[in-house]
């Protein structure tokens, strides 16, 4: 326990504390919870969309940070990466496509490659980006599985995002124009529907734990429901509310970033050894990175909006709680 002349806990101020940690780890869980029971769709060479367009061409990027012809990504963004990666199995089949490679005008080209063609893939902005630029008129394709419901803080967002709506149609023109139409923003700047979004409140209490040391912490937590229509707008709010009174681990972040433990890079590539959810919340004496266990409590949903005709929004309220025993 801290001494008179010490700040208690934490260890060093450059440590995530309780609120980045709290939502860090309910963004992980919940990504990987509805991975497990289903949260995407695989996209194979060929597959069409519903009203026409090739879900598996990559279209051209013109990103001001590398030069045109290198970044080509998909029509979603958050490209799955947890299969393969664990023997922990899910619950649904087929299970999620790992990138492989990709297609450069149907030659196969695996991740391996080297030379003019060699490249990695950002998973969270579902793109390939190559080391060197490939001439813009080509034709570049992939095998990759996309989340339905895109799950994102809602504060702490590195930069200003743009609804995009109508984000499955890849029969618009506006897919493969560059520079314009619903694509035109840059993968970080926009947000797809249907998404779960995180808040931490800044609100806090402590409650004393038992004697000798300790303190119940609780820590109130938004999630946010948006979507084009009130149906899937509904079923957000229904999964999350459904976890009421139960208890989840949360991530020791702080160990994870001192053994290099994080599953994707500084790229959104998948970090050699990469852990999944399952595996990360496995004790320490194990190989896991676990924390102090969280409990939800007193859930409830609150305003439910239509903003727009193609705009639904939904709030459930969340008391979390967190026994800190060096507090």
């Amino acid at each position: 326990m801290a001494g008179p002349t010490s700040l208690k806990g934490f260890d060093r101020v450059g440590d995530d504390t309780l609120n980045s940690i709290v939502q860090s780890s309910l963004i992980t869980f919940f990504e990987w919870g509805l991975i497990d029971k289903g949260n995407y769709f695989n996209v194979n060479i060929p597959t069409t969309g519903h009203y026409g367009g090739d879900k598996h061409r990559l279209r051209l990027v013109d990103d001001p940070n590398y030069t045109k012809g290198q970044v080509w990504e998909g029509f979603r963004s958050n490209w799955v990466w947890q299969s393969g990666n664990s023997t922990y199995p899910l619950s649904q089949s087929p299970e999620p496509i790992q990138v492989s490679g990709v297609y450069i005008n149907g030659a196969y080209k695996p991740l391996s490659t080297v030379g003019t063609y060699a490249h990695h893939v950002e998973y969270p902005a579902g793109r390939i980006v190559f080391d060197s630029a490939i001439p813009t008129s080509t034709t570049v394709e992939a095998e990759f599985s996309y989340t339905w419901i895109n799950v994102i803080p809602a504060n702490s967002i590195p930069w200003f995002r743009e609804l995009q709506y109508r984000s499955q149609r890849v029969d618009s023109d506006h897919f493969l124009q560059d520079g314009s139409g619903d694509w035109s923003q840059l993968g970080q700047s926009r947000m797809q529907m249907p998404s779960l979004a995180v808040e931490i409140v800044p609100r806090r209490r402590f409650v004393p734990y038992q004697l000798g040391g300790g303190t119940y912490v609780t820590t109130d937590v938004l999630f946010h429901a948006i979507a084009e229509n009130e149906y899937t707008r509904d079923k957000i709010i229904d999964i999350v509310s459904y976890q009421n009174e139960k208890t989840i681990y949360l991530l020791n972040t702080n160990r994870m970033a001192e053994f290099d433990k994080f599953p994707l890079d500084y790229r959104g590539s998948i970090s050699d050894g990469a852990m999944i959810y399952p595996d990360l919340v496995k004790p320490t004496g194990v190989g896991g990175f676990q924390y102090h266990r969280l409990r939800f409590d007193k859930m409830y949903s609150q305003e439910m909006t239509m903003l727009h005709p193609s705009l639904y929004t939904g709030v459930v309220r969340a008391s979390t709680e967190v026994i800190m025993p060096t507090i």
